[in-house]
């Protein structure tokens, strides 16, 4: 029997187009955990948000973080909460909401949600 794909919510693809726009590093994790080599890479390279770092942990399995100005996150937490973040912002009224979300056609419930959060702007 074949296995049902889950469904990846349109918040999320929205996010996906955002975070497309924004620098990707790639690098080993070495002796270190994960977040504790994103962390020291973004010190020792003095990066500035925003960006995706992924971090590689073993031959099979990769770490995705975001940077962004209010600090370290998951890059799936970034891709669901985009409108969150000021710096993702500025990427998506640069490009514009048409060009950036076409084919996206969100429900009202998406839209009141990011709405709900519209104070994350200011």
């Amino acid at each position: 029997m074949s296995k049902k794909r889950k469904r990846i919510s349109r918040r999320r693809l929205a996010g996906q187009r955002v975070l497309a726009h924004v620098p990707t590093f790639h690098l080993e994790t070495g002796e270190h955990k994960p977040v504790t080599a994103a962390r020291r890479f973004i010190a020792e390279a003095g990066l500035r948000s925003p960006a995706i770092l992924n971090v590689r942990r073993n031959e099979h399995t990769t770490d995705r973080f975001f940077w962004g100005e209010k600090g370290l996150f998951s890059a799936q937490y970034a891709e669901e909460n985009h409108f969150l973040f000021p710096s993702l912002r500025i990427i998506v009224d640069s490009i514009g909401e048409d060009n950036m979300f076409q084919g996206l056609e969100l429900t009202a419930d998406d839209w009141e949600e990011i709405e709900e959060y519209e104070y994350a702007f200011v």
